[in-house]
């Protein structure tokens, strides 16, 4: 998963002043299956050379190296250095499969070396970046830009609600909103299970409809004795009444003829169960959908959000940096070094739950698409989803405060253009949930005539011929052809009718009931999603406006502690409040999204896939 923009929101470019005591600093391990923007800040001089920077799977990341002179070099995202001399740091990132880019040896004049790898879930990746910086009498400028190269493999896994898709790659996979529904209710075993119960009720109604029909049937008797029959009569001769075989050959065509309708309403009801599974069969694909939408946009979240917490971190580097520099030259306090430390502490523990949070988002994307769990994966945004534009060097005096960029700019009026009276109706129409309630009410009428047929009358007609092999006196012609009518004429039967059409009506006031609880629910649910959606589109301009104010707070705690005039507590407190505004607009703009599948959803339909657009 790449992203088009680059974050500096918090990437602030400060040049480093004088010595400080060495420091190495660590990161945690790195999830397979997205591309990280490798950042980190490194010193120079007799202290820690630091390398940074890794990342799986997509493009590579950039990473910038510090100045020279006596200072801390920083360490980079899963890998440390140790050593003296200058060096600078180095993010590396690289293109592969499931793996994970480590950061590899930095190297400068000082001779200061640090080295790194890390291993992803089930994935294993290798990446090397040097870093070169020049250290002159404490002050001294280096930069360098690395790649690196990751590759690496998932197993299978399956979860709870979906099936593996057979052909489902292990590799790196693009998917976009549109791709990943269609997975999703391919994956889907409830889906299918709903499936299967729609054709399971159009059997039973052809099968009710059967009765109504023709029935033929043959048969065939074959009767041995131990000897045959035979009779005297009036002192003749013995006569053969029974032979010691006999064979029966039967052709019999049998209808029963329904004259109350009886086999008629029993298909009918078999029917109209069949198209109630149908409205059930569309309201599980319209759960599957929005579960789809909603997986899709929380793992966009969250990786979104794992690189706010990554710039966090080399941000928090580049200040440590600079306290330490500031503090080496007597111009800085303890306090200040120990705070910069703190927070460079508290970063990398934030690193770490944004990529625990973006690993459990991809596995539940794996497992809603049907692939293997740690199998990495490529989500295309959405259109005008497009978060910091990048931000320019505002470490001198009187830099202009950079504006952040304003994401889904249609939002609001997008919301005022939804007739909610005009929603209401659409939804009262096309809830698959309203549909099946609607179809229950028929089939529990139907029930009513199905249970007066204890007493109604039947009628059947039936045509057989016999064929007799072996004539005998009992059979003496070897044809025979009969034709039978039956009326049956119920007249009592204890009451169990009366009964059961009184139970039938009661199933037919309870179904009544259920439809109107159901519109009630429904109507209930698209106000609610409405609201949802009017205030998450409210969100979005207010975070964006908060995240406009906090980049020049921001700015401002910079060069007030630059110019010695303000404290660093002030830095520390505009970085977090940065921080929050950035995750509070990436939480908007995706709450708006789920707000947005959720009112389509209630509606009844799927939410319309946009065409998307590549980050």
């Amino acid at each position: 998963m790449t992203r088009r923009r680059t974050r500096q929101a918090t990437a602030w470019a400060i040049t480093a002043l004088a010595s400080s005591p060495s420091l190495a600093l660590a990161a945690g391990p790195i999830p397979p299956g997205f591309v990280w923007l490798g950042q980190a800040a490194g010193g120079a001089g007799a202290g820690t050379g630091g390398n940074a920077g890794a990342g799986t799977n997509g493009t590579a990341g950039t990473g910038t190296n510090g100045t020279g002179g006596a200072g801390v070099g920083g360490a980079g995202i899963g890998g440390t250095g140790v050593g003296a001399g200058a060096t600078g740091n180095v993010g590396a990132t690289g293109d592969g499969t499931g793996g994970v880019a480590a950061p590899g040896t930095a190297t400068g004049v000082g001779n200061a070396n640090g080295t790194g790898a890390t291993t992803g879930g089930n994935s294993t990746g290798t990446g090397v970046g040097n870093a070169n910086g020049n250290g002159t009498n404490g002050n001294g400028v280096g930069s360098s830009t690395n790649n690196g190269t990751s590759n690496g493999t998932g197993n299978a896994g399956v979860g709870q609600g979906s099936l593996p898709l057979s052909g489902a790659r292990g590799g790196t996979q693009a998917f976009d909103l549109d791709q990943t529904i269609r997975a999703a209710i391919a994956s889907s075993a409830d889906v299918q299970t709903a499936t299967r119960n729609v054709e399971i009720d159009r059997k039973r109604g052809d099968e009710a409809a059967a009765a109504g029909r023709p029935n033929v049937d043959a048969s065939g008797t074959a009767i041995r004795y131990d000897q045959a029959t035979k009779i005297a009569l009036g002192g003749g001769p013995p006569i053969e009444v029974t032979p010691t075989h006999q064979e029966i050959l039967t052709l019999n065509v049998s209808n029963r003829f329904d004259l109350t309708g009886q086999i008629a309403a029993a298909a009918d009801q078999a029917r109209l169960q069949s198209l109630a599974d149908e409205f059930v069969l569309g309201q599980v694909r319209n759960g599957r959908v929005l579960r789809a939408q909603t997986i899709y946009f929380n793992t966009l979240r969250a990786e979104h959000q794992r690189e706010v917490a990554e710039a966090t971190l080399a941000n928090a580097r580049r200040q440590l940096q600079d306290a330490a520099n500031l503090n080496a030259a007597g111009v800085g306090q303890k306090i200040d070094l120990l705070r910069a430390q703190t927070q460079v502490e508290n970063a990398l523990q934030n690193v770490q739950a944004a990529q625990n949070n973006l690993g459990i988002a991809v596995t539940n994307f794996n497992d809603l698409v049907g692939r293997p769990l740690d199998a990495p994966v490529q989500l295309v945004d959405q259109p005008n989803v497009v978060f910091a534009a990048p931000i320019i060097d505002f470490s001198r005096v009187g830099a202009p405060t950079a504006k952040a960029a304003a994401p889904l700019p249609d939002a609001l009026r997008e919301v005022a253009g939804i007739d909610i009276g005009r929603s209401l109706q659409t939804a009262l129409t096309q809830r698959p949930e309203i549909r099946t309630a609607q179809v229950n009410v028929r089939v529990a009428q139907t029930g009513i005539k199905l249970a007066r047929a204890g007493l109604d009358p039947t009628f059947s007609l039936s045509a057989a011929g016999n064929y007799y092999p072996t004539p005998s006196f009992q059979f003496p012609r070897q044809r025979t052809a009969q034709l039978t009518a039956t009326l049956n004429i119920p007249l009592y039967d204890g009451g169990a009718t009366n009964d059961r059409v009184q139970e039938s009506r009661l199933r037919t006031e309870n179904a009544r009931t259920s439809l109107a609880s159901t519109q009630s629910d429904v109507a209930l649910d698209v106000r609610q999603a409405y609201l949802n959606l009017a205030t998450s589109a409210q969100q979005i301009g207010a975070a964006n406006a908060a995240l406009d104010s906090a980049v020049a707070a921001r700015q401002l705690a910079e060069l007030r502690y630059r110019g010695g005039v303000g404290l660093y507590l002030e830095v520390t407190d505009a970085q977090a409040a940065l921080v929050q505004a950035e995750n509070n607009q990436v939480d908007a703009v995706y709450n708006f999204l789920v707000a947005r599948a959720q009112f389509q959803y209630s509606l009844g339909g799927t939410t319309p896939v946009p065409p998307t657009a590549a980050r």
